[in-house]
């Protein structure tokens, strides 16, 4: 009977930064009322006055996509006994569009300047993360076999043919981290100066390989 061949089992990781070239912009609308009708009309009469802004920052309101959208009651806790307090409407949105500080700026200054009070967070990513994932994967499996080389080679092996391939459900992350903006800014954008790091994106590979003489 052949003998089976020995095997090698070794992780890769692979990290790519990406510079980034476009703008994510997430908006929550927040409506309260006791009556659950008022707070549905307050947060339309948000949404409505956040739509009439983007035109003045050269943005068409299709750009506009709706995340989510909740309605929950809310309660007042007080030794021990729970009261109604009204309904509570959160409507999350998001904006996306080709990094530029003048551009930015006309966004957030459009936005904050208006009447819907929204709260923000800024994050960029890349306008192609599927193509840097790739690329993150690629550099996972080149360090993999990097890595099984320099071992098989320093006990005295050879890579032979490559026996399994284990890679998990993971989230390749392509976006910075976000920055969040109080809804009591007036007006702030038209003096800040971005220059957004570049993204690390990172994910690991486990690959096992016949060893050979």
């Amino acid at each position: 009977m052949k003998p089976t061949p020995p095997l090698i089992r070794v992780q890769g990781h692979g990290s790519v930064s990406s510079a980034p070239d476009t703008i994510v912009l997430g908006l929550e609308l927040e409506s309260e009322h006791k009556e659950y009708d008022k707070a549905m009309e307050d947060a339309a009469e948000r949404l409505e006055l956040l739509r009439k802004a983007l035109p003045k920052a050269g943005l068409d309101t299709e750009q506009l996509k709706t995340e989510s959208f909740g309605v929950h009651v809310t309660e007042d806790y007080n030794q021990g006994r729970r009261t109604f307090r009204g309904y509570s409407v959160k409507h999350h949105l998001s904006l996306e569009l080709p990094f530029g500080r003048k551009e930015l700026g006309r966004v957030l200054t459009a936005v904050t300047g208006c009447k819907a009070r929204a709260s923000l967070v800024l994050s960029f990513t890349v306008s192609d993360p599927e193509a840097v994932k790739r690329r993150v994967l690629e550099a996972a499996v080149h360090n993999a076999r990097d890595r099984a080389e320099v071992i098989a080679s320093a006990s005295g092996q050879k890579l032979g043919s490559i026996q399994a391939i284990e890679y998990g459900h993971t989230e390749i992350i392509v976006r910075s981290q976000p920055m969040a903006f109080s809804t009591a800014l007036a007006s702030p954008a038209r003096e800040m100066d971005f220059n957004p790091a570049e993204i690390d994106s990172e994910d690991t590979v486990l690959m096992t390989w016949e060893l050979t003489r």
